[in-house]
């Protein structure tokens, strides 16, 4: 059998039968085959027939490849799309997927909103006690409702994507602020397939990247009184979201100075100067209140329309000036023009930074290692950074040319890079989660997948827009003592795989196993529950349903050692309910195991 299967996988290998030539794994209509087996098992329709040896069928190589390529270009799928990508191949689904109208997060909050506020009268509650107060839960609620029903996959693990490099999060003030999580989340869906200097001015401008780093009523300079402008988002713009600390080449290395040393992108007078540019910034609209009528600057962020880009106002209302005056020297010692408004002074220095050399390779490796690998090689990190630069139709900073590259790098999808000990990653707790759910299914009782998500951040230490700090859950350089740091490589994700984490999502699997997968807090709505019923039939042959759950979470890189073992274990339930009991304990030891933990 061995022999059969390296024969088949030879796909280029010519032979002559009956004085014709015949490509192995074609139809084999002219071919009559004989074997000394024929096998199949009782009651199955599948057969290990000997026309298979020929015509190919049966083989699960590109079923495997489309389930690896959906898992790092989705936030999880099922059998039937994986199917349908090895079909159609995986340039035409990311076309297809790029043509696919955006799902927004704020339209799914608003009819959670309603929908909560409707089931708390529908279940006897009265006026006096309706909901009026929305929190990050509802966030949540969205984002899992949403991400489970979208039809644009590669949009959504973009912004997924996005959202762990321009973070904002529910640990501040925004908890109590669902709206601005929602149409803050909705600007990385928008542009995840736009340009890279859109997706800049929009984050500036937004209200919740406003309070989060406190550049929404940021004051101009007033020396008598020891006023400066906060200078946080614009440290954070440079460090986090557009040139790192040290200079880079294109392939992600840095540059070095004459002695050898990194050379900084910026300095503390760097970071004053382009302060003053992100001055005057408040709400551009209000909601109706008692105590304000128009918007102005300083604007509270409880009356302000958290949901509107911020505007840029040049002086207060009596006069003053709340935008810094004159030009100012950004890095590169490029000085702003003056005079001009304070938007146009904003945009400015927005394009400045857009063009720095540093853009390309900085975003581009962080986008490698959300979506492909840890650890991208220079030449991949360069041929992305090209594409950014110029897009073939001398376009920069497109991201949706910059996610086909990725996805479809020679280091993505090249089986050599798989055996490659430096390749692969762990994976994130949250897109193991996400992607258990969608690959194995859920059902709820009102078909409402509500998840506030409040347990599974407790055990694993993450959750959409809930990073403890804007340097996310994970740093993109972090080291994790051993032979990671000894051959200078990176893990980010380990920075929170800790003793408390690895139990607390066995944990986790436990519960989605065999209690519920995703619940909410609202009164008699029933948590969403596994859905195995197409598991069902396979469960009575140990191998088959270990092959089809090797498809749909490993790949098709589940070690022999491993399926072994769990093989093993299974087959010794056989009383009972057996099948169903099969499939949970296979599903358990299967996303507790190692060939589930690292991604490659």
């Amino acid at each position: 059998m061995n022999k059969i299967k390296y024969l088949l996988l030879l796909s280029i290998l010519v032979i002559k039968l009956s004085g014709q030539k015949v490509i192995l794994g074609g139809n084999g209509s002219d071919i009559t085959v004989k074997s000394s087996s024929n096998y199949q098992m009782p009651r199955w329709e599948d057969s290990a027939s000997a026309q298979k040896t020929i015509d190919g069928s049966g083989l699960m190589a590109e079923l495997h490849a489309a389930s690896r390529f959906l898992y790092q270009a989705t936030l999880g799928t099922n059998r039937k799309e994986i199917e349908r990508v090895a079909n159609i191949g995986f340039e035409n689904w990311i076309d297809e997927q790029i043509k696919i109208k955006p799902s927004y997060i704020f339209d799914e909050f608003k009819r959670v909103k309603q929908d909560e506020i409707d089931w708390h009268y529908k279940n006897g509650g009265d006026s006096a006690s309706a909901p009026q107060y929305f929190y990050s839960v509802h966030f949540n609620y969205a984002w899992w409702s949403l991400n489970y029903k979208n039809l644009d996959e590669l949009r959504q693990r973009v912004a997924f994507a996005l959202s762990e490099i321009l973070v904002i999060s529910a640990n501040s003030d925004l908890g109590g602020f669902p709206q601005a999580m929602s149409t803050y989340y909705d600007l990385l869906i928008k542009h995840a397939f736009g340009n890279f200097r859109d997706l800049l001015n929009d984050v500036s401008y937004h209200p919740a990247m406003g309070s989060y780093l406190s550049h929404l009523n940021n004051p101009a300079s007033d020396t008598a009184n020891n006023i400066r402008p906060d200078e946080n988002y614009a440290r954070e713009i440079m460090q986090l979201f557009t040139i790192g600390l040290f200079e880079l080449n294109k392939d992600g290395s840095l540059k070095k100075d004459p002695n050898g040393n990194a050379i900084p992108t910026y300095t503390q007078k760097d970071i004053q100067e382009l302060a003053k540019i992100f001055t005057g910034m408040s709400y551009s609209e209000i909601l109706p209140n008692e105590w304000q009528k128009e918007p102005y600057f300083p604007t509270s962020m409880y009356i302000g329309n958290n949901t509107k880009p911020m505007k840029v106002y040049d002086k207060y209302t009596w006069n003053q000036f709340c935008h810094e005056q004159g030009p100012k020297t950004l890095i590169g010692n490029y000085v702003t023009h003056w005079p001009q408004t304070g938007e146009e002074d904003v945009q400015e220095a927005l394009t400045h930074l857009f063009n720095h050399p540093n853009v390309p390779p900085f975003i581009c490796k962080q986008l490698i290692q959300r979506l492909i690998k840890s650890n991208p090689s220079p030449a991949f990190i360069e041929r992305i950074s090209n594409v950014f630069i110029n897009d073939g139709t001398g376009v920069r900073g497109n991201l949706a040319a910059v996610v086909k590259a990725i996805l479809l790098d020679i280091e993505a999808r090249n089986c050599e890079w798989l055996e490659d000990e430096f390749n692969g990653m762990l994976r994130e707790p949250f897109l193991k989660f996400s992607h258990f759910v969608n690959a194995v299914g859920v059902e709820q009782y009102y078909n409402r997948y509500y998840n506030s998500g409040y347990d599974f951040f407790d055990l694993t230490n993450q959750l959409p827009l809930h990073s403890p700090s804007v340097f996310n859950f994970f740093q993109p350089t972090f080291q994790p003592k051993g032979d990671i740091t000894t051959n200078n490589l990176v893990a980010p994700e380990f920075q929170i795989y800790n003793s408390k984490t690895s139990i607390g999502f066995m944990n986790m699997v436990n519960n989605w196993i065999n209690n519920y997968v995703t619940y909410s807090w609202m009164d008699k709505d029933p948590a969403s529950v596994l859905l195995i019923d197409d598991l069902m039939p396979l469960a009575r042959d140990p191998e088959v349903l270990l092959n089809k759950l090797d498809l749909l979470l490993t790949h098709g890189n589940m070690s022999l050692t491993t399926k072994n073992i769990i093989k093993r274990i299974i087959s010794n339930l056989t009383a009972g309910n057996y099948r169903n009991e099969r499939i949970r304990l296979a599903l358990y030891l299967i996303m507790i195991s190692p060939d589930y933990a690292i991604f490659k």
